[in-house]
């Protein structure tokens, strides 16, 4: 956890942000074009695995440039077509790691907090509550833990080429000491589908009202 204690610069972070905007704004013209695109900075961004903190990540852009995305595309099997910015993919990748590590930190701070919001008798805690953007696409998702229950309420977004932005809310199974996730568990009520944030936000109270008396 130490080495995560030093942030990106925000200038850099910018950067690698209007990098990824840019990249797939230039593969929204066709849909093969467009999953190229996804695969190619999914794959770089998984070249960066070895990479576990955020100063080690801006270490590692500067020495790893543009020989290195050559030999990710060698090891992808992925063309090195004309129309490609390899810059602008690997800004993109850089910028997909530094989300992941991220995420890895609200995961492994998760457990304290819910410990912190069941010791204090709080029934529901926000685990999750934002937008993230990934391949031009802005999505948003939403966690709610239920503290007691063994309940966690998952509401996510994602967008259709034709139909615009659908949300969608399931009720997974965690685990009641900790609020982890239940590898392999089944859902307790299956993703259903709303037309927009109000409606998601409306079902969630629905089902907090729901799941809220199981603790």
């Amino acid at each position: 956890m130490s080495g995560r204690a030093v942030t990106i610069d925000p200038e850099l972070e910018r950067r690698w942000r209007r990098a990824e905007d840019a990249f797939f704004a230039q593969a929204w013209v066709e849909t093969s074009l467009y999953e190229t695109s996804v695969e190619l900075v999914r794959g770089l961004a998984d070249g960066l695995r070895d990479v576990s903190s955020e100063n080690d990540l801006a270490v590692a852009y500067a020495e790893r440039g543009t020989a290195w995305v050559e030999g990710r595309l060698v090891e992808l099997e992925l063309p090195r077509g004309a129309w490609l910015d390899i810059g602008a993919a690997r800004d993109a990748a850089f910028n997909l790691r530094l989300k992941e590590l991220r995420g890895e930190v609200i995961r492994e701070t998760t457990a304290e907090r819910f410990a912190a919001a069941r010791a204090a008798g709080q029934a529901w805690l926000v685990a999750l509550d934002g937008e993230v953007t990934f391949a031009g696409q802005r999505t948003y998702r939403r966690v709610e833990l239920h503290t007691r229950a063994g309940v966690a309420l998952y509401g996510y977004s994602a967008v259709d080429w034709e139909r615009g932005e659908t949300c969608w809310l399931e009720v997974l199974p965690v685990d009641p000491q900790s609020g982890a996730p239940i590898r392999g568990a089944r859902p307790l009520v299956r993703p259903r589908a709303y037309a927009d944030r109000a409606a998601l936000a409306r079902a969630f109270a629905r089902a907090r009202r729901r799941w809220g008396g199981r603790g």
